[in-house]
Order: C-alpha cells, then sequence, then structure tokens
C-alpha cells in the first residue's frame, strides 16, 4: 500500500466577494470561483492570497473588489450564487436521474455486467487495455471479507476452487448474501453514519444503556434486506408509522432511535441552547448521512457554497425541536397522578402506598440518572407520563386506568381498589424487565422557529414555517396541525419525483461502490456539495442510483449487480501504463488495495484461533445505576472488551475506544464518518508487536494448530489457511519450519515451558502483523 502525502499538489480557489450580509448571519456570504489547479501560492493584484494545500482549499483575504478582473482573465469563473435554491439546481446532484445508452465499448468480450461498460469506455478513451481479472484464490478471499467481514473457512476455499462450474462464483455469492454476518458486516457501515455509541460522551458521559437495541435492529434490517426507502423512514419517523403488529411496532421505534444517539452536552448550557444544539447535530446527521450535505453550515449564515438558506435550515431545525429526545425532570403526569391519589383520603393513601411499594420492588423499571439534569427517554407505553408501563410479555401482570379528575369520588376510589387487588394477585408474578428502547416522540406542542441571528439561541429573528430543503423540491411539505413534520420529512427525503430521493440514492449508491471497490465514485462520500469532488463517472453513478431505485431499494440486490462485474474481479496489480496515465486510479485500471478496517483485523485473528463466537450479542456491558461510562468506582461499569463475539458487538465508549479499535482506525462516534481515515504508521506494527489481544490470538491458533496437525509441513500450511486463506511456496514452507525450530530451541534452552507453542504462536503473530494478512488484494 502506497503511503499518500499529506499535503497534495493541488489546490481549489475559493474567492469571495461582497453581496451583503446573509439572512440571519454577520458575515459576508461567499460566491464560489475555482480555479486551475495548482500547486504554490499567487500574488492577484488587490489581493494577499493563503495558499492551504493541507485541506485544499484556499483562503483569500480581499482588499479590493478585484473579482471581475480575475474572471476576464480566465483566473476565476463563478458559479452559482449559493444563496438561491433554485438557481442552484444546476449543480449535478440536484439533477434528475439520467437514464444514458450503455456506452459501446471495443473490448466487447470483457463486460460482464452493464456497469462494467461504464469503466471500460473511460480506460479506452485514454489508451488503456482492460483490466486483468484476479485469481480465483485471491477473489473468493476479497469477496469473502467485503460481504461478511471473515476469511473463508479453509474448506469452503478449497470447495470454490475445485468447483470448475462458470457459475461457482455466483453461488458462492448468494450465500454470503444470506448469512448473517452479511447484515454483522453491512450494518456497522451505517453505525458509521449513524455515529453509534453506548455512551453520550462529552461533559457527561453517561451510558446508552439501550443503544444495543439500535445496533441489532440496524443489522436485523440489512440481513433481512428491509427496503433502502423503508429504512430511511424508520430511522426519522418509526414512532410514527402504521404498523401490523406489535412486534413490527416495536421494531420501527427503536429504528428512531436514529435520532437520539448523538452526543449532547448536559451541564452548563440553557435548555434553549441545548434544544437548539441537539437540533443542529440532527441536522447534521441527516445532511451527511443521507443527503451528502454539510446543511449544518447554514446555521449561523446561508451556506457559503451550496444552496441552502439559513432559511432553509431553520425550517428543517423546527422538526427536530418539535421532536422530544431527551426528557427533563418536572413534576409532570406521574406526579400529578400521586395528587389525586393522596386527594382521595385514606382509600387514596392505601392506594398510593401500594403503588410505591410495588415501584420499589421494580427498581429496574426506573428510567432516569438520578445524577443527570436530563434523561434519554426510553420507549413508552402510552401516551402520558400518568400511564403504567408494562412488559408486552405479561401485558396481563400489570393493569391500569386513568383516573379522570371529573370522574366522582366514589366511583374513582372503587376504580383504584380494584387496581390495588389487581396489583396484589400480580405482584409475585415476577415478570421480567419491560422492553425498552431509545426512541423520540413528538412534542405535544410542535412550533415553528425562528431564524437565529448569527446562530445564537437567544437572538431571534423572523419566524420560518417548518419544512424542506427546496433545492430538491417540488413544493413546500405540508405539515399537519400538531406534528412534528418527522414523517413528511421521510416521506420527502425518499420521494425519488418530487423530493430528495433521487439525491438520496446517489449517495446511497456510492456508499455501496465505496465499500465494495475502495474508493466512492465520489470521492468525498459524505460532501456531494460544491465543496465536495465530482463523480469520476458521472453516468455510472446515475445508472447504479436508478438500478438501486428500481429493485425496490433493495441494498442486496445492487450489491450482488456489483460484485458479480468484471470490475469487481479486477486484479489489483500494478502496471506502469496505467500509473503513467492514472496514478490515482480514478479510471479503475486495476482493483484498489485496503488495509483490513480493525473489526475485521481483529475477527480475523479470532477465526483463525478457532475461538471467534459467532452468536448475536446484546448489550457488552455491565451497568451500574449512576456510573458514567469511563469513572471508576466500586461499582465500575465494565465493559465487556474481551468477549470472543463479532467485534461490531464491542461496546463503543465516546472518548474511550478499544485500543485495537483506536490505533487502526475505528469511525469516530462523535459524528458521521462514512469515510473512515486509512493510516500506515509505525504504531500500528508495534500494536501487533506487544497487545495483548493479538498474542491471546496468536497463542490460540498456534494451539489449534498444532492440535489439528502433527508434521511441521503440514502445520505450516495450516497456518497459511486460517490466517491468509493462502498456501505457502517452497521457500515459505521452509522458512517458517526453520524459524519455529530455531525459536523452540533457544526457548527450551532459556528453560521456558511449552516451548514448542510459544514458538509457533510467535510464527503466528509475525504472520498477523504482515502485510499479506491486513492487506485486502
Amino acid at each position: 500500500m502506497a503511503v499518500r502525502p499529506i499535503a497534495q499538489d493541488r489546490a481549489v480557489f475559493r474567492l469571495v466577494r461582497r453581496i451583503g450580509k446573509a439572512a440571519g448571519g454577520q458575515t459576508q456570504t461567499i460566491v464560489q470561483f475555482r480555479s486551475d489547479y495548482c500547486n504554490r501560492s499567487r500574488y492577484y493584484a488587490g489581493m494577499n492570497v493563503l495558499h492551504t494545500t493541507v485541506l485544499g482549499i484556499v483562503t483569500l483575504c480581499l482588499l479590493g473588489d478585484t473579482l471581475p478582473a480575475l474572471a476576464e482573465n480566465g483566473d476565476a469563473v463563478p458559479v452559482t450564487d449559493p444563496s438561491d435554491p433554485l438557481e442552484g439546481r444546476r449543480h449535478w446532484a440536484f439533477q434528475p436521474l439520467r437514464k444514458s445508452a450503455l456506452p459501446a465499448v471495443r473490448a466487447t468480450a470483457w463486460p460482464r455486467r452493464n456497469l462494467d461498460r461504464f469503466v471500460l469506455v473511460k480506460l479506452e478513451a485514454t489508451g488503456l487495455p482492460a483490466p486483468a481479472e484476479a485469481d480465483r484464490r485471491t477473489l473468493a478471499r476479497r469477496t469473502f471479507l467485503q460481504l461478511t467481514g471473515l476469511p473463508p473457512q479453509p474448506e469452503e476455499l478449497a470447495r470454490f476452487l475445485a468447483d470448475p462450474d462458470p457459475g461457482a462464483f455466483e453461488r458462492l455469492v448468494d450465500h454470503l448474501l444470506t448469512s448473517p454476518h452479511f447484515g454483522e458486516r453491512w450494518g456497522r457501515h451505517w453505525l458509521d453514519l449513524a455515529r453509534y455509541a453506548d455512551s453520550n460522551g462529552l461533559d457527561e458521559n453517561f451510558l446508552f444503556r439501550e443503544a444495543w437495541r439500535y445496533r441489532n435492529r440496524v443489522l436485523d434490517a440489512v440481513n433481512e434486506d428491509l427496503p433502502y426507502d423503508q429504512f430511511l423512514r424508520e430511522q426519522i419517523a418509526g414512532d410514527l408509522l402504521p404498523f401490523d403488529s406489535v412486534a413490527q411496532r416495536d421494531r420501527q421505534r427503536i429504528s428512531a432511535g436514529f435520532l437520539v444517539l448523538g452526543p449532547k452536552v448536559l451541564i452548563g448550557n440553557a435548555s434553549q441552547e441545548r434544544r437548539m444544539d441537539v437540533a443542529d447535530e440532527q441536522l447534521d446527521t441527516i445532511g451527511r448521512a443521507i443527503l451528502g450535505l454539510t446543511i449544518g453550515c447554514a446555521r449561523c449564515h446561508d451556506h457559503k457554497f451550496d444552496p441552502i438558506p439559513t432559511t432553509d435550515y431553520y425550517a428543517l431545525a423546527g422538526i427536530m425541536t418539535s421532536t422530544m429526545v431527551m426528557e427533563y425532570r418536572t413534576s409532570g403526569g406521574s406526579q400529578k397522578l400521586m395528587e389525586r391519589l393522596v386527594g382521595l383520603g385514606p382509600e387514596g393513601a392505601r392506594a398510593n402506598a401500594a403503588y410505591e411499594d410495588y415501584w420499589k420492588s421494580r427498581p429496574q423499571l426506573v428510567a432516569r440518572h438520578k445524577q443527570a439534569d436530563a434523561a434519554l427517554e426510553l420507549i413508552k407505553r402510552g401516551d402520558d407520563d400518568g400511564l403504567v408501563q408494562h412488559n408486552k410479555d405479561h401485558a396481563d401482570t400489570v393493569a391500569a386506568e386513568a383516573l379522570d379528575p371529573q370522574r366522582d369520588a366514589t366511583e374513582r376510589q372503587a376504580a383504584q381498589q380494584a387496581l390495588i387487588d389487581r396489583l396484589a394477585q400480580k405482584l409475585d408474578a415476577k415478570p421480567g424487565p419491560p422492553a425498552r428502547g431509545m426512541i423520540p416522540r413528538d412534542m405535544e406542542t410542535p412550533a415553528h422557529e425562528s431564524v437565529r441571528l448569527a446562530g445564537q439561541y437567544n437572538d431571534h429573528g423572523a419566524q420560518v414555517p417548518r419544512g424542506v430543503l427546496q433545492v430538491v423540491s417540488d413544493g413546500p411539505v405540508e405539515i399537519p396541525p400538531g406534528a412534528s413534520g418527522r414523517q413528511e420529512l421521510a416521506n420527502w427525503l425518499t420521494n425519488s419525483d418530487s423530493g430528495a430521493g433521487a439525491l438520496a440514492a446517489r449517495v446511497q449508491a456510492n456508499r455501496i461502490w465505496h465499500h465494495l471497490m475502495g474508493r466512492g465514485i465520489v470521492r468525498t462520500v459524505d460532501n456531494f456539495g460544491h465543496t465536495g469532488e465530482r463523480p469520476t463517472h458521472p453516468a455510472l453513478l446515475d445508472y447504479l442510483a436508478d438500478e438501486l431505485i428500481q429493485s425496490g431499494w433493495s441494498l442486496k440486490s445492487l450489491v450482488r449487480r456489483i460484485v458479480l462485474s468484471r470490475t469487481f474481479a479486477t486484479s489489483s496489480r500494478h502496471h506502469a501504463a496505467g500509473h503513467a496515465i492514472d496514478p490515482d486510479n480514478r479510471l479503475l485500471w486495476r482493483a484498489h488495495r485496503r488495509r483490513l478496517d480493525p473489526e475485521t483485523l481483529r475477527d480475523s485473528m479470532l477465526f483463525a484461533s478457532g475461538q471467534l463466537n459467532r452468536a448475536q450479542l446484546g448489550s457488552s456491558v455491565d451497568y451500574f445505576p449512576g456510573e458514567r461510562a469511563t469513572e471508576a468506582g466500586p461499582n465500575k461499569t465494565r465493559r465487556r472488551t474481551d468477549l470472543p463475539n463479532r467485534s461490531v458487538y464491542l461496546p463503543v465508549i465516546r472518548n474511550d475506544l478499544p485500543e485495537l479499535f483506536d490505533a487502526f482506525d475505528f469511525a469516530d462516534p462523535q459524528c458521521t464518518t462514512g469515510l473512515r481515515p486509512e493510516t500506515l504508521v509505525a504504531t500500528q506494527g508495534l500494536f501487533m508487536l506487544n497487545d495483548k489481544t493479538v498474542m491471546q490470538a496468536a497463542e490460540a491458533t498456534a494451539r489449534r494448530i498444532m492440535l489439528e496437525e502433527s508434521s511441521p509441513e503440514r502445520r505450516v500450511e495450516r497456518m497459511f489457511e486460517l490466517i491468509l486463506s493462502g498456501r505457502p511456496t517452497d521457500p515459505e514452507r521452509s522458512q517458517f519450519m526453520a524459524f519455529q525450530a530455531k525459536t523452540q530451541l533457544q526457548l527450551t534452552q532459556q528453560g521456558e515451558t511449552e516451548a514448542d507453542v510459544q514458538a509457533w504462536a510467535m510464527a503466528c503473530q509475525a504472520m498477523f502483523g504482515s502485510s499479506r494478512f491486513q492487506i485486502v488484494e
């Protein structure tokens, strides 16, 4: 893998001119200009230029009105005024999907799928030949790792390699798509976007005790191939959608936890400020994850580059602030219910005592942190705090009746006595804890938001009706009175005719391509705006997005289509001609090499050692009420990072990730991460030499190969099969046998016990640290 330089040799000039203050802002609106790529600072008459190659953006301090002269000289070309959403539709990402005719190619035998033609036609236009195909062993390992995050079992691989049928690879792909491990692998991709974590982070790092339910629901939805448009609707408004069964209702409610999972500042800021900050975080996540847009940049002023005015931002913010994701401690429905009971005299007091005794005997039902100013709301089985929460599996165990203060007192006393009697009969039933989850709900009185001048929560401007982005809307979205607008937002996001569905399909199709091919057609996968990169193959992107929609928004269908293409099967072998013409491999003359992500790295070591537990896991945190996720104490919350289950089930504690995750570029759980960094640094090699998890996996692998094979030759071969999905060459076999024998002799002379096991473990650890293990060809 090549080590990329931090500073690139080109940058894009962004020039600004004065056109007045933005609505809601106190700074100048920016009009974007592009210049030719350059690798040096420039100085124009009347203008200082600060060239920042690390960011690829040039900051300019205007000393005079020189932009017209620059435009006339050809140094800068004006583009769309970002404050005008209608004019902004000229940007490629906001255009309707274009159905292009399949390109004609010269090498007609090379394309295996229609999408191959879009790749080959660009290669042929530059004089590059059709790429070579990877060998079957390399292709099989690549496919297993990309679809399931696990290497192939040696026996599975052997059967595939021995099968001469041309349909063998297609059958292999179909088998992997139905594996539960597909959801674990591809569900994790969405969790990166959803900024999934098991704790709040920031100032009060309280645990999200029920976050794992959202995680598992995402994995299940991917395995079920839930249509992506329905998946998105559930993420935004799952608690509001119709349902056919209680199970479906709960699944949809849990999915809406997408809005709740973000980090929140819990101390110090006013409730109004916190409300606006939470809405800002939600909009930033929705924008980047679903639309590939930086919506949050329009909080203080019109977006500097994209056609998102501040009014659009606050139209969306009104939807979010009309949605409750945190519950503040008040004397609400529960307290009012207690007051009513006390007001009934002796009978009411007896009912009140029974009520309190019951809840004291069920402390696990309490849903609030006493130490926090606010608590995340759990699934509620009613519309008011005055209704009793109960377990759906024991619906007959607890019954409750709402008390109407207008009813006759005697009738109320009789009803309360009946409630007490029923509770007394059922107290010994010992029901399990109620089903819970982190979900939002609409505020009782949804309201429009006003523009906040310069983004300040307490500096109000004009009120903006709740709505959506104008640039991808045929007209305003009608939100019924009394509704937050989340359901309408969810429908707009997935409407490919008059809403943002075409953009959402482009973004998702690009993400799928990115995960399978190593680079997106749009490389800035979270940014389809003016500051993002343009697609390398725009016709291919629209073709894939259209295929996604036409398949009923089936992710598995699009994954299958790409994996069975000739482009996916391309060899990663380097050749001089391709590098000379396209050094960054934007034309796909070879496959991109990729390093294993930390989850696949860990899971592959557990796989080789035979320790991997393939069962789905629930919570991986031993929780003690009131404990912060990173707090030390007598009842310290224990994060079970040593579990042998898939890494997707390990706890993700904000500000305190597992060491392996930290070392190998895990997604930042504070925000949407569509493109993980991919570093190659010396500390990673040191980690593989010294980490306890790696050493334990190496020892377990050594014991496994010693148990399964008796001869040194076969042990080396088994080690290659389990760790590399490969076969050793004769020189490699001899080298490993010599290394093991020499190391065992040295350890024996030093008086070490189990010197043979330790010697084989060192050989396995060396292989875990090799590029052949860590790189996907």
